[in-house]
C-alpha cells in the first residue's frame, strides 16, 4: 500500500482514536462517498460493518482529508498491524517520495493518465491528479475496504468524476489505449516470493522466458508489476516505482536489470542510503526506479540518496553506459562514491570455496546447551557456534577452543540400539523436548524422525558472521567447531595450508565492506552463501596462481 501519511490527527483536531475500530473506519468512509458509484465487493464490505457514526466525526474527517492528510489511510494502519499487513504489502510511502517521483516524470513531457498500481487509500493517483487537473487516473486496489477509502478521499477532494478504481490485481489489468503520455507511478506491494501463488510465478517466469530473459521464481510481486507494467506501455508512456532495493543485487534480480538495459528502457535508478528508513512497516532499503519502456537510450542514471529531503528532488546522477550496466551482476557499485577495494578480473571465493548456511535447529533454546543437565551421552553434544558472537569475537579471528562454544544436541535417527544407560537420559530430553513443542514447527516437521538435527559430518576451514550493522566477520575454523545457522562455512574444494587461510582471513576482513552484501534499512546487512561466494579476491596472493 502506497498511500499511509503518518499522523493526520492534527488538522481540525481530528481524535484518530474515534476511528481506530474497523466498523467506524468503515462507516466513515462510506458517509463520505454518499453510497456514489460502490462496487459490488465495497457494497459487501459496508454491509458487514456499517453502523452510526456521529456527523461531527464525519465532518472532522473530511476536514482533514480538504487540508491535504490521509486520516482513513492512517487509522487503517493503526487498526491491522504490520505483520497482519505483510502478505499484501501495504506499506508506508512519504510525502517527499511521491513529490520527487511526479517531478521527474513531469520533467519528461505531458501527463494525461495517471496508473496506481496497488493504490492504497490513493497517495499517488490522487496527488497527481490534483497536480495534472486534465489528467484521468486508474486506481487499482486488490482489497475492497482499502479501496472504499481510496473512493471517500476521491470524493471529499471532488476528484471522483476522474478516477476509475478497479478492485483487482494489477497483474490482470486491461487498459484501453489513450492520445497522450500515460505514467504508471506509485510503490508496488512489497510481498515476497514464499507469499506468491504458482501461477502467478509461473506467469512471470514464463513471460521473461518469452522476451529472452533469465526467469527466476524467487522475485518478490513488486518486480512482477515492472513486467506487467511492460505488457501495458505505449510508447512515451513511463514508469516510477518506489521499491525494496534487493533487485539491484540479488540472482533473481537479474531479470529486472536485464529488463532495464534491454526492453524496459531504465532511465534513472535513486538508491536511499540504509539509514533512511522510508518504509516504516519493512525493514528495507529502497530505491526508486525510472523507466520508459521501449524507449532505447544508451546509458541509465544512478545517484545516492543521502537524506529523506533528496526524495524531492531527483535528478544530477552519475550516467553509466547501458553496455557496462549489462556486465555487472551488482548494481549497487555504481551507487558508491569511493573507490572499489576488488579489480574486475579478479577470481570470486567462490571459485576456491563452497559456501553453506549452518545447521537449521528448528529451536535453538531447546537443541543448543551448555551445561549437560539431563546428562546426554557426550558423543551426542557437538560443540558448535552459535551466536555471530562467537565469531565476532573470537581472538586473532581463530577459533580454536571447543570448550568455550556451546553445544548442539544431535541424536540419531534411531534410538533402538542405544543401551540401557545412554537411553535414558535421552528419553527424558526428549520428553522435555515435547513439553518446549520441540516436535513442532515447518522444521520439526519436515524432518524425519523430528529429533535429528543431523549436523554436518565436516567442519568449515574458515566462518563468517551472516548478518549485523557491519561487514561480515571471518575467523578460521582451526578447532574444527560445527555450526548453526547463524553463520556461514566455507569449504575448500582443494586443500590449503594455515598459512593461506589466515592470509585470506586477514585480506577479507580488511576489505570486504557492508556495500558487498544486501543492505537493509537501519544499516542492518546480510550475506547469503552466493553473495560471499561473489567476493572478488587477488587470489595470487593467497594461492600463488
Amino acid at each position: 500500500m502506497n498511500n499511509k501519511r503518518g499522523n493526520d490527527s492534527a488538522p481540525g483536531h481530528l481524535d484518530l482514536g474515534d476511528l481506530l475500530n474497523i466498523r467506524s473506519l468503515i462507516s466513515v468512509a462510506f458517509a463520505l462517498t454518499g453510497g456514489d458509484r460502490l462496487t459490488a465487493q465495497e457494497t459487501a464490505v459496508v454491509d458487514e460493518h456499517r453502523s452510526e457514526v456521529p456527523p461531527e466525526l464525519v465532518a472532522s474527517v473530511r476536514k482533514a482529508i480538504e487540508s491535504g492528510t490521509d486520516p482513513l489511510g492512517s487509522a487503517y494502519s493503526h487498526i491491522l498491524s504490520p505483520e497482519s499487513r505483510r502478505s499484501s504489502g501495504q506499506t508506508f510511502t512519504p510525502v517527499a517520495a511521491v513529490t520527487g517521483m511526479f517531478q521527474w516524470a513531469e520533467s519528461q513531457g505531458d501527463i494525461c493518465r495517471i496508473v496506481d498500481p496497488g493504490a492504497g487509500t490513493g497517495r499517488y493517483v490522487i496527488a497527481g491528479l490534483r497536480r495534472h487537473p486534465n489528467a484521468r487516473g486508474v486506481a487499482v486496489e486488490l482489497d475492497p475496504a482499502v479501496a472504499l477509502l481510496l473512493r471517500a478521499n476521491a470524493c471529499v477532494l471532488g476528484l471522483q468524476d476522474r478516477i476509475e478504481i478497479r478492485i483487482q490485481d494489477f497483474r490482470a489489468l486491461e487498459l484501453p489505449e489513450i492520445d497522450g503520455r500515460t505514467v504508471f507511478i506509485g510503490n508496488p506491494p512489497y510481498v515476497r516470493h514464499h507469499d506468491i501463488a504458482a501461477d502467478w510465478k509461473n506467469w512471470y517466469s514464463d513471460r521473461l522466458k518469452s522476451l529472452g530473459h533469465a526467469a527466476s521464481k524467487l522475485a518478490g510481486l513488486h518486480l512482477h508489476f515492472f513486467l506487467k507494467v511492460l505488457d501495458l506501455a505505449r510508447p512515451g508512456d513511463l514508469g516510477v516505482f518506489i521499491t525494496a532495493s534487493e533487485w539491484l543485487d540479488v540472482n533473481y534480480g537479474q531479470s529486472m536489470r536485464d529488463l532495464l538495459t534491454n526492453g524496459l528502457g531504465g532511465k534513472a535508478v535513486f538508491v536511499v542510503s540504509p539509514t533512511v528508513r522510508v518504509f516504516d512497516d519493512a525493514l528495507v532499503s529502497a530505491c526508486i526506479t525510472c523507466f520508459a519502456p521501449g524507449s532505447d537510450s544508451d546509458d541509465i542514471e544512478f545517484k545516492a540518496i543521502e537524506r529523506i529531503e533528496e526524495l524531492a528532488l531527483l535528478g544530477a546522477g552519475r550516467r553509466t553506459p547501458k553496455s557496462e550496466a549489462r556486465g555487472e551482476n551488482k548494481w549497487s557499485g555504481f551507487i558508491r562514491t569511493t573507490p572499489r577495494t576488488v579489480k574486475a578480473d579478479w577470481p570470486e571465493l567462490g571459485d576456491f570455496f563452497k559456501v553453506r548456511r549452518g545447521q537449521v535447529t528448528g529451536k535453538n533454546k531447546v537443541w543448543v546447551t551448555k551445561e549437560n543437565r539431563f546428562g546426554l551421552p557426550e558423543k551426542f553434544l557437538v560443540p558448535s557456534i552459535t551466536d555471530a558472537a562467537d565469531i565476532v569475537g573470537a581472538t586473532d579471528h581463530r577459533i580454536d577452543d571447543l570448550g568455550s562454544l556451546r553445544r548442539v544436541v544431535d541424536l540419531p535417527a534411531s534410538l533402538d540400539e542405544l543401551p540401557s544407560g545412554e537411553l535414558g537420559p535421552v528419553k527424558e530430553f526428549l520428553r522435555w523436548a515435547r513439553s518446549q513443542q520441540a516436535d513442532k514447527g515447518y522444521i520439526a516437521e519436515h524432518r524425519s524422525p523430528w529429533w535429528r538435527v543431523n549436523m554436518q559430518a565436516v567442519a568449515p576451514s574458515i566462518v563468517v558472521t551472516y548478518m549485523g550493522r557491519r561487514p561480515p566477520v571471518f575467523a578460521i575454523n582451526s578447532a574444527g567447531a560445527r555450526l548453526i545457522n547463524v553463520a556461514h562455512g566455507l569449504y575448500p574444494k582443494a586443500p590449503l595450508t594455515e598459512e593461506h587461510l589466515a592470509a585470506l582471513v586477514d585480506w577479507l576482513n580488511k576489505n570486504v565492506n557492508k556495500e558487498s552484501g544486501r543492505v537493509y534499512a537501519g544499516g542492518l546487512t546480510k550475506f547469503e552463501p552466493s553473495e560471499i561466494m561473489r567476493l572478488r579476491i587477488p587470489n595470487a596472493e593467497f594461492f600463488g596462481k
